[in-house]
């Protein structure tokens, strides 16, 4: 049954991970990021709510194609999304992403960056906690808070600074930590049961 509040939950956590502000300060120092703002924009709006809501719907079916126990996906979901949450507090974005911000274009930035495996997993896992409806909504919410944040991404670089964005970067991987931390926990107790 469709729930608003586990819908903005869901958007907020979706949200921390996707990590927006933590991307424009890596953005700002791209050449050209001006003159490729509204091409990004456009691929921001349409690439990342598809990706999520491709990996939230497809994903129970590739489990069960790999024969992989969902109560083992969450424990393991749980652990990769730590390991990028202790990543993005100690380094401001997350190491194993393996990106050199010299090297990036368009395309680059929205997967492995925006929608990487941290932003897969989340929908995945979402998908067994959540109705349908509640994760397309919440999906739906953090997509376009990820498209307002990128759209304004020069005017938030004006006001606050790159450092500020870096502290809130920061603090929604600690959001993302605590997260995890459940996952594992849900995903242990849930195979001790089994």
């Amino acid at each position: 049954m469709f729930s608003p509040f586990e819908a903005l939950v869901g958007a907020v956590q979706l949200y921390a991970i996707i990590d927006p502000l933590g991307a424009i300060p890596l953005l700002a120092t791209l050449p050209n990021y001006e003159r490729m703002h509204p091409r990004f924009l456009r691929l921001v709006a349409t690439t990342v709510p598809v990706l999520l809501l491709l990996f939230a719907f497809a994903g129970p079916y590739i489990l069960n194609v790999f024969g992989v126990n969902i109560n083992g996906f969450r424990a393991a979901g749980g652990a990769v999304l730590f390991v990028i949450a202790i990543d993005i507090l100690r380094e401001g974005a997350p190491k194993t992403m393996g990106i050199n911000p010299d090297e990036y274009i368009v395309v680059p930035i929205i997967t492995p960056m925006l929608v990487g495996p941290g932003a897969i997993t989340s929908v995945m896992v979402m998908a067994t906690y959540y109705d349908p409806l509640t994760l397309i909504v919440a999906i739906a919410v953090a997509s376009a808070m990820t498209y307002l944040t990128m759209k304004y991404s020069a005017l938030l670089v004006r006001l606050v600074g790159t450092n500020a964005l870096r502290i809130f970067a920061r603090f929604f991987s600690l959001i993302i930590a605590a997260w995890a931390v459940q996952l594992v926990a849900d995903g242990v107790m849930g195979l001790i049961k089994a």
